[in-house]
């Protein structure tokens, strides 16, 4: 006999994750709940092991592999969240694509069934409160390519929650079953830490069927299968060459900036085996200046007003060579136009327009800032088509 479980029948109709219901006659629909007809499967095994490895294996080792090369990237994206600029562009995705409508809805349920249109409604605005939660979702998502929730699913009531996963701890796993080349699994691997007694860290494994895991991703760029690219994946290198460019312009201004003297001071008919020794007294006369000592009251004479290393003591010796001081300016630092340079790349490569960062030129009065920029809204229609269709599978899971 069949099983006839909710979770059976949820494993079963998420097997190829396209979703196939009669509505009415001989009248069916089709909702593709992960866009796998617009994905090659000759692509499943991702970038990461076409370069690193050549030939990638198969099964958890492939994932484990994947995961160690995704670490990488994701310790870059961690750091490109401090700059400000990234920062801000990250943020801007996220407000843009979690607008609210003219009716105060972040997401509009369509359909004819009333009753379907209130569950739903129940399910996103009071047991997910996305209204809150899907700005953190979505920036998530923009920022590693990846966001991950695992659904916690009732027999009874459907849905009853939903758990943010770390993008570090799950992978994945696509291509398991040679007669079914859809059936996708999820892999977690997370590392506890005991503080009773004595630390000790353990590391847990966990599999989740399809049906328990929305998988948010950016599927802009098919080498990067089966996960998703980062919206700042295109700034990556820049951003690294910004960084040394703005390091070796403070660098430089703050060790060449200071303005130097040159004393030259004529050492007379002085012997030279006497040259340093004179040179020195004379350094130190003119470098010592009395300080009153806070705890004693006396004057010190040994405290040193200024660095000796900031200027040059040279001897000269010759009729007409007398004592004399001499300025050196701080030198000039002019790669600032380089800075600007790599700066304009950045902004190129996260597609946002300057006036939004505010940078240059000023924006209208427009409500949204999609709104000004034709190109800046078309990527944020394609970042909330593919939030949408993974709130679609949640919807398909909890009706």
């Amino acid at each position: 006999m069949a099983d006839t479980s909710l979770f059976s029948r949820l494993q079963r109709l998420f097997s190829t994750n396209v979703i196939v219901r009669n509505v009415g006659g001989k009248r069916l629909k089709v909702a593709d709940t992960s866009r796998t007809q617009s994905i090659s499967k000759n692509n499943l095994v991702d970038r990461y092991q076409k370069i690193f490895t050549g030939a990638g294996l198969s099964g958890y080792s492939d994932a484990l592999l994947t995961k160690s090369m995704r670490l990488n990237l994701f310790k870059d994206y961690e750091s490109m969240d401090t700059d400000a600029i990234l920062s801000s562009a990250l943020d801007i995705y996220a407000d843009e694509s979690t607008m609210k409508s003219e009716y105060g809805d972040v997401l509009e349920i369509k359909t004819d069934n009333n009753q379907v249109k209130e569950i739903l409604h129940n399910l996103f605005y009071d047991i997910l409160n996305i209204e809150f939660n899907l700005w953190p979702w979505v920036r998530n998502m923009c920022k590693y390519g990846d966001f991950f929730l695992k659904l916690e699913i009732d027999e009874k009531y459907g849905v009853t929650n939903v758990v943010p996963l770390s993008v570090y701890d799950v992978s994945r796993l696509e291509g398991l079953d040679p007669e079914n080349p859809e059936y996708v699994k999820f892999l977690i691997e997370s590392s506890t830490t005991e503080h009773r007694y004595k630390s000790e860290t353990s590391a847990t494994r966990q599999e989740l069927e399809n049906y328990e895991v929305a998988h948010f991703r950016l599927l802009s760029d098919s080498n990067y299968l089966p996960y998703g690219k980062s919206q700042v994946e295109g700034g990556r290198k820049i951003y690294k060459q910004l960084v040394l460019m703005e390091d070796a312009m403070l660098i430089h201004r703050i060790m060449r900036a200071p303005e130097k003297r040159i004393f030259k001071l004529d050492i007379g008919n002085i012997p030279p085996a006497e040259v340093d020794n004179y040179m020195q007294q004379v350094i130190n006369k003119m470098k010592k200046a009395p300080v009153v000592d806070e705890t004693t009251g006396d004057y010190n004479l040994k405290y040193n007003m200024q660095n000796i290393t900031e200027d040059f003591f040279l001897p000269v010796r010759g009729g007409d060579s007398g004592t004399g001081i001499e300025s050196l300016p701080g030198l000039t630092y002019e790669a600032t136009e380089d800075i600007e340079y790599l700066k304009n790349k950045l902004l190129s490569a996260l597609r946002i327009p300057k006036a939004f960062l505010g940078f240059e030129e000023q924006i209208g009065s427009k409500a949204t800032l999609a709104a000004e920029d034709v190109r800046f809204a078309r990527t944020i229609e394609r970042i909330q088509r593919i939030t949408i269709s993974e709130l679609t599978k949640i919807a398909i899971v909890h009706l």
